[in-house]
């Protein structure tokens, strides 16, 4: 039977602790059911792996300037040894990442810029007619190096690519957006792999 508790009462209730102020948090654990191939046993077995998705704000500040988003991956090798039924995370490099010319926010850098650009288009009427809509260009390259809240990183090694998180053990960034909104608060979104 599963906990249902007030959000409020999260970290005393499970014993995780994040950094910084999180607004939501996501775990969920699957087990890859595959023959392994090294065991006497016939059935069928393999690596079990989370993934923990986080939300949390940038910061204290409501956003003023152009809207605009940055994002990037992290590449990873997942090595499963099925003798010791221990799962192994390779850093495999910077991936993919992006950034919109108009925020003008110092805390996001590409580390490998590319010299082109993209043009990016969003617009919604589901609040209505008057709802802004963005028409903006943005950079793309590789790898990012991310100095703002809740959780600042760096892709270019392992150690800027991890998180420590107390009750769930080391997590792997696998991917990072934050979306800016001009009279809101900013809000990273985080999501890691990890071994339970």
């Amino acid at each position: 039977m599963g906990d249902c508790n007030l959000v409020g009462l999260f970290t005393d209730n499970t014993g995780i602790h994040l950094p910084g102020c999180m607004i939501s948090i996501n775990l969920n654990v699957n087990t890859d059911y595959t023959y392994a191939g090294c065991r006497d046993d016939p059935s069928l077995h393999g690596p079990t792996s989370g993934t923990m998705n986080l939300s949390g704000y940038v910061g204290t500040t409501v956003y003023v300037g152009e809207p605009g988003r940055a994002g990037a991956q992290v590449l990873w090798i997942r090595k499963y040894d099925c003798e010791k039924d221990e799962l192994y995370f390779i850093h495999a490099g910077e991936g993919r990442s992006f950034k919109s010319d108009d925020v003008n926010f110092g805390e996001i850098s590409l580390n490998i810029p590319y010299s082109y650009q993209t043009r990016t288009l969003s617009a919604s009427s589901q609040g209505g007619p008057q709802n802004f809509y963005t028409d903006s260009t943005q950079s793309e390259g590789r790898g990012m190096k991310y100095t703002g809240g809740p959780i600042a990183f760096d892709t270019k090694d392992l150690g800027g690519c991890t998180l420590e998180v107390n009750g769930v053990g080391t997590g792997y960034l696998q991917n990072f957006s934050v979306e800016f909104v001009p009279g809101a608060f900013p809000v990273a979104n985080y999501s890691y792999m990890y071994n339970p």
